[in-house]
C-alpha cells in the first residue's frame, strides 16, 4: 500500500500530541480530554483502513496537527522546544524498541490482557491507565534510551500523573511506529520539515471546514 504526505503528517501528529500531553501532565496543566482519549485508544486499533482511523478520525489528532505545524516553524521552535524534544525522543526510542523482539512480545502479551479489561472499564479509567503505565514501565522503560520527563516537582510526584505520563508515552511510541510504517524517517523530520508543515496545514484546514 502506498502512503501520502498527509498520512505521515497524521502519524507524526500523534507523536507530537503525545509529547504535548506528557508536558501538560508533567507541569500540572489541564489536559485536552479528547486528545488524551484518542492517544490511548490508538493503542488498541488493529488493521485500520486509513491512518486517521488509528486516532478515531482526523479530529483525534487535531492538537497534534496544530503543534506539528507550529513547532516545526523556524520562528516558533523555541516556544515549542519541550514538545519537539519529546517527539524526537519518542521517535528515537521506538526505533530502539523495534530491534528488541522479546520486549515486543512482552508488550503484545500485556496489551492482550489490557484489551480484556476494556470490556469492563472505559479507556480513560484509572485502571486502564495504570495497566498501560505498568506495561510501558516493564518494557520500553527498560531500554537504555529512556525518555526523561521534566516538569513541576509536585505534579511529577503524584502517582496518578506518573501513570498518565507512562501511558501517554506508550501511545506516542505507537504513533512513532505508525509514522515509520507509512514512510516517516527521522532525518526527514530534522532536515526536511516544510513538506510536513504543508501537510499539517492542509489537514487543519480540512478540519476547520467540517
Amino acid at each position: 500500500m502506498s502512503y501520502t504526505a498527509n498520512d505521515r503528517a497524521v502519524a507524526l501528529a500523534g507523536v507530537f500530541q503525545a509529547g504535548a500531553l506528557v508536558a501538560d501532565v508533567a507541569h500540572g496543566r489541564s489536559l485536552d480530554e479528547q486528545a488524551f482519549r484518542a492517544t490511548l485508544s490508538s493503542l488498541f486499533v488493529e488493521s485500520p483502513e486509513t491512518v486517521p482511523e488509528v486516532f478515531g478520525g482526523l479530529g483525534g489528532v487535531r492538537l497534534g496537527l496544530l503543534l506539528l505545524r507550529d513547532a516545526l516553524a523556524s520562528d516558533r521552535q523555541r516556544s515549542h522546544a519541550e514538545v519537539l524534544r519529546y517527539a524526537l525522543n519518542i521517535v528515537h526510542v521506538e526505533r530502539r524498541f523495534a530491534a528488541r523482539t522479546a520486549l515486543q512480545q512482552e508488550l503484545e502479551s500485556r496489551m492482550v490482557r489490557i484489551r480484556e479489561q476494556l470490556n469492563h472499564f472505559d479507556i480513560g479509567h484509572e485502571t486502564i491507565v495504570a495497566a498501560l503505565a505498568s506495561a510501558y514501565q516493564d518494557t520500553l522503560s527498560t531500554l537504555p534510551q529512556r525518555i526523561q520527563v521534566v516538569g513541576n516537582a509536585q505534579a511529577l510526584q503524584e502517582e496518578r500523573n506518573a501513570e498518565r505520563i507512562r501511558a501517554l508515552l506508550l501511545g506516542g511510541v505507537r504513533a512513532a511506529l505508525l509514522w515509520h510504517q507509512v514512510g516517516g524517517r527521522r532525518w526527514r523530520l530534522i532536515w526536511s520539515r516544510r513538506p510536513v508543515q504543508a501537510a499539517a496545514s492542509e489537514l487543519i484546514d480540512r478540519l476547520s471546514a467540517t
